[in-house]
């Protein structure tokens, strides 16, 4: 038996390249405030350094701004990241649940018609948004946690945290997993943003949803030597 029974996604910058989409719902969502709109290589450079609080006009509440940008974000060139077939073809093999979980705040059948469109969504058992949070009365102890949405699905699932890995490529994700106790494998897409994980404290960084296939299976199989040993040891 797996030593772990599901995997939880995050979806934008994770296991879809939508950084165009990410970029032009920020633009919408500064010019909803009345700024200016920002040309993609700054945009970008403020992104891998995590400072895009930045463009947040004066006077203008965060909460509102990233609430917002959140409901506007849709994936219209998005396209799958590299190794997101071979991951999701291996874990379904491998028996895992594959359950995402988005920082948007749309509909999840948005989510789900972007799988469709790229011959993903027979591979995801389900999709959750911070639409679903707002829609059961969740809480979001800080901006784009997830915390509540992980605990929810862990008990739907009958699963506990050592049962489950989360994979994401933003802090909050990282913070949401310590909270729940629930492993975590951080995707990185330059250097820069490897940085970032790694200075709040990630450890398993992967450039893509293939090399975190590989964390994944050396998580599996530590547990797998530690029950292993266990057992050994009562016997």
């Amino acid at each position: 038996m797996n030593t772990i029974r599901i995997v939880l996604l995050d979806y934008d910058l994770t296991l879809m390249n939508s950084i165009y989409d990410f970029y032009d719902a920020v633009n919408t969502a500064v010019k909803k405030y009345g700024g200016e709109p920002v040309v993609f290589d700054y945009f970008y450079r403020l992104l891998i350094e995590h400072r895009l609080d930045e463009l947040i006009p004066r006077g203008v509440s965060k909460v509102d701004f990233w609430k917002y940008f959140r409901k506007v974000y849709r994936s219209m060139t998005g396209i799958p990241v590299r190794g997101a077939y071979r991951f999701l073809l291996y874990t379904s093999m491998m028996g895992l649940l594959k359950i995402i979980v988005s920082g948007r705040e749309n509909h999840p059948l948005n989510i789900w018609l972007e799988l469709r469109r790229h011959g993903l969504d027979e591979y995801i058992d389900e999709v959750y948004t911070l639409y679903d949070l707002e829609v059961m009365g969740g809480v979001e102890e800080e901006l784009f946690g997830k915390a509540w949405l992980i605990k929810v699905i862990l008990k739907k699932w009958g699963v506990t945290p050592c049962e489950a890995v989360y994979i994401g490529d933003y802090r909050q994700d990282y913070i949401s997993s310590l909270k729940t106790g629930v492993e975590f494998i951080g995707v990185a897409f330059s250097r820069e943003r490897a940085e970032c994980l790694r200075s709040v404290g990630v450890e398993r960084i992967a450039m893509d949803l293939e090399e975190a296939l590989y964390y994944l299976l050396d998580i599996m199989r530590k547990r797998r030597g530690e029950k292993e040993k266990r057992i050994t040891c009562m016997g």
